[in-house]
This record gives structure tokens, sequence and C-alpha cells, in this order.
């Protein structure tokens, strides 16, 4: 099984320099991008996303993560509900800010899915039937795509905050 492709994205440097204007430099949780802002990312990695990898797709969403230094993100699979229904299989992630030393880590095992406490992200809690065994771990320090419909946690091992952007895609982009 495949839970990560890098993947060469010509507008990388255009996007990060984008994303961190639109950080106040405070810790949040996440910056959603909307409206023009959306559209202004789809025009940028639309094209890469059909350059590089011959598909046609459409920017469906995009959310820049803000770990404050040292955050260990819960182990989670995305979506609203627990059908996952329209939810993204897949995501591109693009490195922003500090992401050198915090690795994206995906978990094998037996679980079923619970909606999150929290309704500010599209989280599931995972409930292991099983032990959870790691599975693989990936720097994501370069434009890569990510399984995220897949149990999995970030970890800022770093004493910066970590800025990721992360975008997914209609059609959803398949690792294979």
């Amino acid at each position: 099984m495949e839970y990560f492709k890098e993947v060469h994205i010509p507008n990388w440097a255009t996007i990060q320099s984008y994303c961190i204007s639109k950080w106040d430099g405070k810790f949040t949780t996440s910056v959603s991008f909307l409206n023009e802002e959306l559209a202004y990312l789809g025009s940028l990695l639309e094209a890469d996303v059909k350059q590089q990898l011959g598909l046609t797709v459409k920017i469906k969403s995009a959310i820049m993560f803000i770990n404050d230094a040292r955050f260990v993100q819960d182990l989670h699979i995305d979506g609203y509900t627990i059908e996952r229904k329209n939810a993204s299989n897949t995501a591109l992630n693009l490195p922003i800010l500090n992401c050198e030393s915090g690795p994206m880590m995906w978990y094998s095992g037996d679980f079923y899915l619970t909606k999150s406490p929290s309704n500010t992200i599209k989280y599931l809690k995972i409930n292991w039937t099983t032990e959870c065994k790691l599975a693989t771990t990936k720097i994501i320090d370069k434009p890569t795509l990510v399984c995220i419909n897949i149990p999995h946690h970030i970890e800022n091992q770093s004493d910066l905050p970590r800025l990721m952007l992360s975008v997914r895609f209609t059609p959803d982009i398949n690792i294979g």
C-alpha cells in the first residue's frame, strides 16, 4: 500500500509566499481559503496537477494547518461523517514553513470510527479494536500526495510553529 507520493509542483514557492502572507504569526488551528483565495490557489495548482500528473482536477478545499511548537496531533481519519460521504481519500500537502522536523505517521490495525468531539476540523475519531501499529513515517518537506483515509497524525518536533497547506481536489487524486 502506498501512503504518500512526492510530486513536483512548479508553483510551490509562489504558494508558500501567498500562504505566509495570509498568516498573522499567531497560533491558530488552521486558516481556510475560500472564494477568491481558493480560486487563486486553484489557478496555480490545477495547472500544475494537469502538467505533472496528467489529471484534470478542480480544487475542492484548501486549509493551512498551523501547529504550535512541539504539537502532537490526535490520531484520526479525515471526514465529517462515519460513512465518510463526499470525503477525500487523498490530499496534496504543501509545506509552507518549518516542516523539516514534523513527521506524518500512518497506522494499521482494526478499528471503527466515531464522530470527533470537535467540529472545527473534519476529523473522525479512531476506536481501536486491535493494537495499532506504526505502518510508515514521512517527513513532508516537499509537495506530497498523502492518504487521509487511513489512521494518521503529525508531530511537530520543532520549537517553531509548523505551517502545512492541505488541498483536496475533485475528482480525488489516487496515489495508486
